[in-house]
């Protein structure tokens, strides 16, 4: 299965400091296909929610998760994801 589109979410912030995250969204049916767009609307609503209730950080090293993560990613990179393994079998 194929990961998420990298340049399918845009993040920017509202004049009161929110997070606005942006879906670019195609229409057309002819290949390459751009996949579902209920499933990316479903993607920058999960994003979202993330970035509203703790900023999308990574537990580990502190720093923000990528957009281009899967929008159930806990950390920024898969050697965090190790490294948070390994600390947790110690």
């Amino acid at each position: 299965m194929p990961g998420p589109d990298p340049f399918g979410l845009s993040y920017d912030e509202n004049e009161h400091g929110r997070p606005v995250v942006i879906a670019e969204m195609w229409t057309s049916r002819l290949p390459p296909f751009t996949g579902c767009p209920r499933t990316r609307l479903a993607r920058a609503r999960a994003v979202l929610a993330n970035l509203k209730r703790d900023g999308w950080t990574c537990p580990r090293c502190g720093r923000p998760v990528p957009l281009y993560r899967r929008a159930d990613a806990v950390y920024c990179s898969t050697g965090c994801r190790k490294r948070a393994m390994q600390e947790r079998k110690a």
